[in-house]
Protein backbone atom coordinates (compact mmCIF):
# COMPACT_ATOMS: atom_id res chain seq x y z
CA UNK A 1 0.00 0.00 0.00
CA UNK A 2 1.71 3.54 -1.12
CA UNK A 3 2.29 5.13 1.91
CA UNK A 4 0.28 8.96 2.26
CA UNK A 5 2.59 11.98 2.17
CA UNK A 6 3.79 14.16 4.64
CA UNK A 7 5.48 17.88 3.81
CA UNK A 8 6.91 18.94 6.96
CA UNK A 9 7.23 22.70 7.50
CA UNK A 10 10.32 23.49 9.42
CA UNK A 11 9.12 26.41 11.65
CA UNK A 12 11.42 25.99 14.39
CA UNK A 13 13.84 28.71 15.69
CA UNK A 14 16.62 26.61 18.18
CA UNK A 15 19.75 24.74 16.09
CA UNK A 16 19.48 21.91 18.27
CA UNK A 17 15.76 21.02 17.19
CA UNK A 18 15.94 17.76 15.34
CA UNK A 19 13.04 17.00 12.93
CA UNK A 20 10.37 14.45 13.37
CA UNK A 21 10.87 12.80 10.26
CA UNK A 22 11.88 9.29 11.85
CA UNK A 23 9.16 9.44 13.89
CA UNK A 24 7.01 10.00 11.18
CA UNK A 25 9.10 8.02 8.28
CA UNK A 26 7.29 4.32 8.97
CA UNK A 27 3.92 5.47 8.39
CA UNK A 28 4.19 8.75 5.65
CA UNK A 29 6.27 9.58 2.82
CA UNK A 30 8.32 12.63 4.04
CA UNK A 31 8.69 15.46 2.06
CA UNK A 32 10.63 18.47 3.52
CA UNK A 33 10.37 22.61 3.29
CA UNK A 34 12.10 25.12 4.97
CA UNK A 35 10.87 28.03 3.00
CA UNK A 36 7.54 29.41 3.97
CA UNK A 37 7.57 30.91 0.55
CA UNK A 38 7.58 27.52 -1.17
CA UNK A 39 5.01 25.33 0.79
CA UNK A 40 2.30 26.89 -1.67
CA UNK A 41 3.96 25.98 -4.72
CA UNK A 42 4.18 22.10 -3.09
CA UNK A 43 0.71 22.54 -2.00
CA UNK A 44 -0.45 23.79 -5.42
CA UNK A 45 0.70 20.46 -7.31
CA UNK A 46 -1.81 18.13 -5.64
CA UNK A 47 0.36 15.00 -3.95
CA UNK A 48 0.81 16.19 -0.38
CA UNK A 49 -1.98 14.30 2.01
CA UNK A 50 -0.82 15.98 4.98
CA UNK A 51 0.93 18.85 6.57
CA UNK A 52 2.86 18.76 9.63
CA UNK A 53 3.72 22.17 10.83
CA UNK A 54 7.14 21.64 12.89
CA UNK A 55 7.23 24.14 15.99
CA UNK A 56 9.87 23.86 18.50
CA UNK A 57 8.47 27.18 20.48
CA UNK A 58 5.98 28.51 18.27
CA UNK A 59 6.59 31.98 17.40
CA UNK A 60 3.87 34.36 16.06
CA UNK A 61 4.64 34.54 13.23
CA UNK A 62 5.10 30.62 12.50
CA UNK A 63 1.40 30.55 14.35
CA UNK A 64 0.31 33.15 11.90
CA UNK A 65 1.64 31.25 9.01
CA UNK A 66 0.08 27.97 9.64
CA UNK A 67 -3.47 29.78 9.98
CA UNK A 68 -2.69 31.48 6.26
CA UNK A 69 -1.75 28.26 5.05
CA UNK A 70 -4.66 26.23 6.27
CA UNK A 71 -6.88 28.87 4.97
CA UNK A 72 -5.40 28.67 1.66
CA UNK A 73 -5.68 25.34 1.47
CA UNK A 74 -8.79 23.86 3.92
CA UNK A 75 -9.38 20.75 1.97
CA UNK A 76 -5.23 19.53 3.27
CA UNK A 77 -5.23 17.59 6.55
CA UNK A 78 -2.89 20.21 8.86
CA UNK A 79 -1.17 18.91 12.28
CA UNK A 80 1.24 20.64 14.41
CA UNK A 81 4.21 19.81 16.45
CA UNK A 82 5.63 20.80 18.76
CA UNK A 83 7.70 20.39 22.34
CA UNK A 84 5.55 23.04 24.34
CA UNK A 85 3.39 21.38 26.61
CA UNK A 86 0.22 23.89 26.49
CA UNK A 87 -3.41 23.09 26.56
CA UNK A 88 -4.18 27.23 25.22
CA UNK A 89 -2.30 26.18 22.19
CA UNK A 90 -3.40 23.08 21.61
CA UNK A 91 -7.45 24.64 21.69
CA UNK A 92 -6.23 27.16 19.20
CA UNK A 93 -4.64 24.55 16.58
CA UNK A 94 -7.77 22.79 16.77
CA UNK A 95 -10.06 25.87 16.63
CA UNK A 96 -8.03 26.72 13.47
CA UNK A 97 -9.02 23.40 11.98
CA UNK A 98 -5.77 21.41 12.57
CA UNK A 99 -6.85 18.08 12.82
CA UNK A 100 -4.13 17.14 15.32
CA UNK A 101 -1.82 18.47 18.35
CA UNK A 102 1.40 16.55 18.84
CA UNK A 103 4.33 16.81 21.26
CA UNK A 104 7.29 16.19 20.72
CA UNK A 105 9.38 13.34 21.16
CA UNK A 106 5.98 12.02 19.42
CA UNK A 107 4.81 9.08 21.06
CA UNK A 108 3.86 5.81 19.05
CA UNK A 109 0.30 5.71 20.06
CA UNK A 110 -0.04 9.23 18.79
CA UNK A 111 1.57 8.42 15.24
CA UNK A 112 -0.61 5.40 14.64
CA UNK A 113 -4.04 7.48 15.57
CA UNK A 114 -2.83 9.63 13.35
CA UNK A 115 -1.67 7.12 10.04
CA UNK A 116 -5.21 6.08 10.64
CA UNK A 117 -6.66 9.20 10.16
CA UNK A 118 -5.29 10.02 7.04
CA UNK A 119 -5.80 6.16 5.24
CA UNK A 120 -9.18 6.88 5.94
CA UNK A 121 -8.99 10.25 4.64
CA UNK A 122 -6.70 9.46 1.77
CA UNK A 123 -9.84 6.39 0.88
CA UNK A 124 -12.28 8.91 0.89
CA UNK A 125 -10.63 11.32 -1.30
CA UNK A 126 -10.57 9.26 -4.43
CA UNK A 127 -14.10 8.53 -3.87
CA UNK A 128 -15.29 11.99 -3.21
CA UNK A 129 -14.62 15.96 -3.32
CA UNK A 130 -13.50 16.98 0.48
CA UNK A 131 -14.16 20.60 0.46
CA UNK A 132 -13.23 22.87 3.54
CA UNK A 133 -15.52 24.41 6.47
CA UNK A 134 -15.37 27.85 6.06
CA UNK A 135 -15.12 29.87 9.11
CA UNK A 136 -12.76 33.16 10.49
CA UNK A 137 -9.55 31.57 11.72
CA UNK A 138 -9.01 32.41 15.45
CA UNK A 139 -6.54 34.91 16.31
CA UNK A 140 -3.35 34.01 17.63
CA UNK A 141 -3.68 35.05 21.39
CA UNK A 142 -1.31 36.87 23.65
CA UNK A 143 0.61 34.60 25.99
CA UNK A 144 0.62 31.60 23.79
CA UNK A 145 3.65 32.64 21.27
CA UNK A 146 6.92 31.88 22.55
CA UNK A 147 9.28 35.32 22.38
CA UNK A 148 12.93 34.70 22.11
CA UNK A 149 14.64 35.95 24.55
CA UNK A 150 16.80 39.53 24.24
CA UNK A 151 20.07 38.30 23.82
CA UNK A 152 18.99 36.03 20.75
CA UNK A 153 17.01 38.66 18.91
CA UNK A 154 20.19 41.09 19.37
CA UNK A 155 22.25 37.65 17.44
CA UNK A 156 19.23 37.47 14.94
CA UNK A 157 21.05 38.97 12.40
CA UNK A 158 23.74 36.28 12.24
CA UNK A 159 21.38 34.05 12.22
CA UNK A 160 20.06 35.07 9.22
CA UNK A 161 23.21 35.35 7.80
CA UNK A 162 24.15 31.76 8.45
CA UNK A 163 20.63 30.74 6.55
CA UNK A 164 21.50 32.80 3.29
CA UNK A 165 25.66 32.08 3.15
CA UNK A 166 26.44 28.66 4.94
CA UNK A 167 28.08 27.55 1.86
CA UNK A 168 30.63 29.92 1.94
CA UNK A 169 33.05 31.26 5.00
CA UNK A 170 31.53 32.75 7.35
CA UNK A 171 34.29 35.00 9.26
CA UNK A 172 33.24 36.04 13.18
CA UNK A 173 34.27 39.78 12.28
CA UNK A 174 31.41 39.83 9.39
CA UNK A 175 28.45 38.04 11.81
CA UNK A 176 29.89 40.24 14.78
CA UNK A 177 29.68 43.37 12.48
CA UNK A 178 26.02 42.63 11.60
CA UNK A 179 25.24 42.05 15.31
CA UNK A 180 26.88 45.79 16.04
CA UNK A 181 29.54 43.47 18.28
CA UNK A 182 33.61 43.09 18.26
CA UNK A 183 34.28 39.52 17.73
CA UNK A 184 35.10 39.01 21.24
CA UNK A 185 31.58 40.15 22.84
CA UNK A 186 29.83 38.43 19.95
CA UNK A 187 31.29 34.90 20.33
CA UNK A 188 30.42 35.56 24.69
CA UNK A 189 26.98 36.80 23.73
CA UNK A 190 25.70 34.04 21.41
CA UNK A 191 27.27 31.13 23.21
CA UNK A 192 25.67 32.59 26.34
CA UNK A 193 21.85 32.88 24.34
CA UNK A 194 22.15 29.38 22.52
CA UNK A 195 24.42 27.63 24.64
CA UNK A 196 26.99 26.64 22.03
CA UNK A 197 30.16 28.84 20.14
CA UNK A 198 28.96 30.13 17.37
CA UNK A 199 31.02 27.87 15.11
CA UNK A 200 29.07 24.72 16.33
CA UNK A 201 25.78 26.35 15.40
CA UNK A 202 27.28 26.66 11.57
CA UNK A 203 28.78 23.04 11.93
CA UNK A 204 24.75 21.90 12.82
CA UNK A 205 23.01 24.02 10.18
CA UNK A 206 25.03 22.19 7.56
CA UNK A 207 24.79 19.08 9.11
CA UNK A 208 21.05 19.52 8.98
CA UNK A 209 21.09 20.56 5.36
CA UNK A 210 23.22 17.14 4.86
CA UNK A 211 20.50 15.47 5.65
CA UNK A 212 17.65 16.82 3.58
CA UNK A 213 20.23 16.26 0.32
CA UNK A 214 21.04 12.56 1.67
CA UNK A 215 17.13 12.00 0.95
CA UNK A 216 17.97 11.61 -2.39
CA UNK A 217 19.70 8.28 -2.41
CA UNK A 218 20.92 9.15 -5.87
CA UNK A 219 23.44 11.67 -4.72
CA UNK A 220 26.98 11.07 -3.82
CA UNK A 221 28.64 11.79 -0.26
CA UNK A 222 31.19 13.81 -1.51
CA UNK A 223 28.93 15.88 -3.36
CA UNK A 224 26.62 16.43 -0.28
CA UNK A 225 29.94 16.85 2.13
CA UNK A 226 31.27 20.06 -0.47
CA UNK A 227 27.70 21.16 -0.91
CA UNK A 228 26.70 21.83 2.74
CA UNK A 229 30.17 23.49 3.00
CA UNK A 230 32.80 20.98 4.48
CA UNK A 231 36.25 21.29 2.02
CA UNK A 232 37.43 17.73 4.08
CA UNK A 233 35.15 14.89 3.45
CA UNK A 234 36.39 12.75 6.16
CA UNK A 235 35.53 15.33 8.68
CA UNK A 236 32.33 16.15 7.46
CA UNK A 237 31.73 12.37 8.24
CA UNK A 238 32.70 12.00 11.40
CA UNK A 239 31.08 15.13 12.33
CA UNK A 240 27.80 13.52 10.83
CA UNK A 241 28.03 10.57 12.66
CA UNK A 242 28.93 12.61 15.88
CA UNK A 243 25.95 14.46 15.75
CA UNK A 244 23.29 12.13 14.59
CA UNK A 245 24.60 8.32 15.40
CA UNK A 246 25.21 6.92 11.80
CA UNK A 247 27.39 7.60 9.28
CA UNK A 248 26.36 9.48 5.96
CA UNK A 249 26.91 6.41 3.96
CA UNK A 250 24.96 4.16 6.77
CA UNK A 251 22.35 6.35 6.52
CA UNK A 252 22.21 6.88 2.17
CA UNK A 253 21.66 2.77 2.60
CA UNK A 254 18.40 3.14 4.51
CA UNK A 255 17.10 5.89 2.37
CA UNK A 256 17.62 3.84 -0.59
CA UNK A 257 16.42 0.27 1.28
CA UNK A 258 13.57 2.39 2.02
CA UNK A 259 12.66 3.42 -1.77
CA UNK A 260 13.60 0.19 -2.84
CA UNK A 261 10.86 -1.06 0.03
CA UNK A 262 8.35 1.40 -1.08
CA UNK A 263 8.69 0.68 -4.35
CA UNK A 264 5.40 -0.12 -6.24
CA UNK A 265 5.46 -2.37 -10.06
CA UNK A 266 2.57 0.72 -10.99
CA UNK A 267 4.49 3.40 -13.33
CA UNK A 268 1.56 5.59 -12.91
CA UNK A 269 2.73 5.79 -8.96
CA UNK A 270 3.68 9.60 -7.66
CA UNK A 271 6.76 10.45 -7.94
CA UNK A 272 8.80 11.64 -5.02
CA UNK A 273 8.97 15.63 -4.51
CA UNK A 274 12.04 16.85 -3.69
CA UNK A 275 13.06 20.32 -3.00
CA UNK A 276 15.67 22.36 -5.35
CA UNK A 277 18.95 22.28 -4.03
CA UNK A 278 20.95 25.23 -3.63
CA UNK A 279 24.71 23.97 -4.69
CA UNK A 280 26.87 25.26 -1.89
CA UNK A 281 31.06 25.30 -0.81
CA UNK A 282 33.30 26.22 1.25
CA UNK A 283 34.36 25.18 5.12
CA UNK A 284 33.94 26.99 7.95
CA UNK A 285 36.92 29.84 8.77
Amino acid sequence: MHKPVMLIVDLTTSPEETSPAEDFRHYFDIRFCAKQDQVGVLLDRGDIDLVCFDFDYPDWGGLQFTIETKDACPSIPMIMATVQHSEELAVWAFRNRLIDFLVKPVRCADMERLSQVINKVCEAKSRESREGILSLPSPVPDGIAHVPPSGQRTLQPAINYVTRSYRNKIPNEVVAGLCGMSPFAFSRAFKAAFGMPFRDYVVRYRLREACRLLDNPNVNISDVAFAVGFNDVSYFSRMFKKHFGVSPTARLKRVEQDKVDSEEPDPSATQELRLPTKLLGDNIH
